[in-house]
């Protein structure tokens, strides 16, 4: 599956504020869905796609989440992952928001309305990318600080 990142439109075919019966004939049924943990939703998993969708509590559409080798995923029609090679998608990102925040270990780029972790820090079982809305808990970050990017400055 191919799904290209809008800043704050979706993660095409996947359009936030799409019901959950449209993503479902998008992309079939889930291999699981569990309610977040803060009651504000379910997400709902492809485990063997790699990728999952979260609704707030109308059923609409809140994010989608990736992870390597799931799914071939650009941004605004540059390259992050295909099927056989998924590099360190913070580069890309970087060029297009150079100025992320952090919180909790994941970096923010609210210029793209988007999220990666387990990158900058090396962190292999966490490594993830996700877009988000405008308006989410997402753009929120109480005690977030500039990201450190210099790993990313020296190369």
């Amino acid at each position: 599956m191919r799904f290209e990142i809008r800043p704050y439109i979706g993660a095409l075919p996947i359009i936030f504020g799409m019901s959950r019966q449209d993503v479902h004939h998008l992309l079939g049924l889930p291999e699981s869905s569990v309610s977040i943990w803060d009651r504000s939703g379910v997400c709902e998993h492809y485990a063997q796609a790699r990728y999952n969708v979260g609704y707030d509590n109308s059923g609409v559409v809140n994010h989608v989440g990736f992870l390597p080798g799931g799914a071939e995923l650009s941004i605004q029609g540059i390259p992050l992952w295909t099927m056989e090679d998924q590099p360190d998608p913070n580069a890309t990102l970087l060029a297009l928001d150079p100025k992320p925040m952090e919180c909790v270990g994941i970096w923010y780029f609210l210029e793209l309305g988007v999220a990666s972790t387990g990158y900058h820090d090396d962190d292999l079982y966490e490594r993830a990318v996700t877009a988000f809305p405008r308006g989410t808990r997402a753009q929120m970050l109480p005690g977030a600080m500039p990201a450190d990017t210099s790993k990313y400055l020296a190369r």
